[in-house]
């Protein structure tokens, strides 16, 4: 299954520094964005070595299995990505208590990888975000991990007053923070056409998903035009924060 990528990732209008890692692997058909977070260039530390963390893990999962010979439709695509990314949440632990001025780093992330099997995985930690567009229509594929989300669940706040909330980028998961790290992770079938979007918070605070659809529709199918039509969109909301994409596309004919 040929799929097409594109990223881009942007500091924004008012950071002084780029905290997101960006990583697309064609050969493993992975795609992972990770938002780092934490003082001087830790959270640029955290973000990278989560990134080189899971794409390891997963083309190492992978090669060992076709070692193997196993057959593809048995792969444990949900049960690799937690590894993965749990595995990045040791190393970034690590490297923070042996470099003390990294201490305190961390990153959210979201991973999507489109296993040989036919469908796609999708792991996420944090605020950083999966959508699909499939039929025109756009859908969130990833909860947040936020207090903002927690206040939502509970309707201490409205879903139409999330945008203007003060307390919208408190995250209540991180990879780096905690060896008991908790991973979601999700599969889904693949359809013909499906056109999947990873997007840090600083596209998601910036701008609503029916803007996002409807930059996505006026892109038409150039998806590094969309990627950045969708960055220029959330600088010119006011750009507060860095801002990254990627955007896969399924082809028409599967």
């Amino acid at each position: 299954m040929p799929l097409e990528f594109a990223a881009k990732t942007d500091i924004g209008m008012v950071r002084v520094q780029n905290e997101d890692t960006v990583v697309v692997d064609d050969a493993l058909q992975l795609a992972i964005l990770a938002d780092g977070m934490g003082g001087y260039n830790a959270g640029e530390v955290a973000s990278s070595i989560a990134t080189v963390a899971i794409q390891e893990e997963i083309e190492s999962q992978l090669q060992e299995y076709r070692r193997l010979q196993k057959p593809e439709a048995e792969m444990p695509v949900r049960m690799w990505l937690m590894q993965a990314v749990r595995q990045a949440n040791s190393t970034i632990i690590n490297a923070a208590r042996r470099e003390p001025e990294y201490r305190g780093m961390g990153t959210t992330l979201v991973v999507a990888w489109f296993a040989p099997e036919g469908s796609v995985g999708i792991a996420h930690v944090g605020d950083s975000r999966a959508y699909r567009i499939r039929d025109g229509l756009l859908e969130q594929l990833t909860r947040d991990h936020s207090l903002l989300q927690e206040q939502i669940d509970a309707g201490l706040i409205r879903a139409e007053d999330a945008q203007f909330a003060m307390n919208r980028n408190i995250v209540t998961r991180a990879v780096g923070i905690d060896y008991q790290l908790v991973v979601e992770v999700h599969q889904h079938e693949v359809k013909a056409g499906d056109l999947y979007l990873l997007c840090s918070d600083g596209l998601s605070d910036r701008i609503g998903d029916s803007d996002i659809d409807n930059i996505v529709s006026d892109a038409k199918g150039d998806l590094k035009m969309a990627c950045t039509m969708l960055i220029n969109a959330a600088n010119l909301a006011g750009g507060q924060d860095n801002v990254s994409v990627i955007l896969i596309q399924v082809p028409e004919n599967g």
